[in-house]
């Protein structure tokens, strides 16, 4: 690159390289990654309208190894890492938004649970349910209490609803995503279009 342009493009990738002293002698030249963080933060978002906690939070990082200083990774993080909410929204608040992701979408996923111990605590139930029940067939034949092996399978049919309440309760409360209503509105005038034909 020409020492005294201001910008110009890679030729290997194609990335915008800016220099920052276009004149001779001490130059120093930086790649705008830009354009990769606002993709990486777009897929982090679907990933969360998805439900998918693991794959936003890889992504996250990846966005955040290549520019943590715009407000979009932090208000991200504020929702996928809640113990450090309070940092991440004063972080947020000190640099410039890239237009991915905002404060009012930290509102709107308010709910959202980046933590799944539900399917923990559905798993541990179901085991020890199995492994009772099948205890008490054998226990309720040789001791000849018949009435512990309906009691048991009660006891547990109460307790796997509460566990059914209680997962229904914390799982994600995802906000739906929101599509482009022309986009819709062409797809469908396409599909009628089709059926006629």
């Amino acid at each position: 690159m020409d020492e005294n342009l201001i910008s110009g493009f890679c030729t290997f990738c194609g990335s915008k390289v800016i220099n920052d002293k276009a004149v001779v002698g001490n130059v120093k030249v930086t790649m705008d990654r830009t354009p990769e963080v606002v993709n990486t933060l777009k897929l982090a978002k679907h990933a969360m309208f998805d439900g998918d906690a693991y794959l936003a939070e890889s992504l996250l990082n990846k966005a955040m190894e290549m520019n943590s200083e715009n407000s979009d990774v932090w208000y991200m993080d504020a929702v996928l890492d809640k113990k450090n909410k309070s940092n991440d929204l004063k972080r947020a608040s000190m640099y410039p938004s890239l237009g991915v992701f905002s404060l009012d979408d930290v509102q709107s996923f308010k709910n959202f649970n980046s933590k799944n111990e539900t399917d923990a605590v559905f798993i541990v139930v179901v085991i020890l349910a199995f492994f009772s029940i099948f205890a008490s067939i054998p226990i309720g034949i040789i001791m000849e209490m018949w009435w512990i092996i309906p009691t048991i399978m009660i006891i547990w049919a109460v307790i796997g609803t509460f566990v059914y309440l209680y997962i229904r309760k914390k799982r994600n409360d995802v906000p739906p995503e929101p599509t482009d209503d022309n986009e819709v509105l062409s797809r469908i005038g396409e599909e009628v279009a089709n059926k006629k034909e």
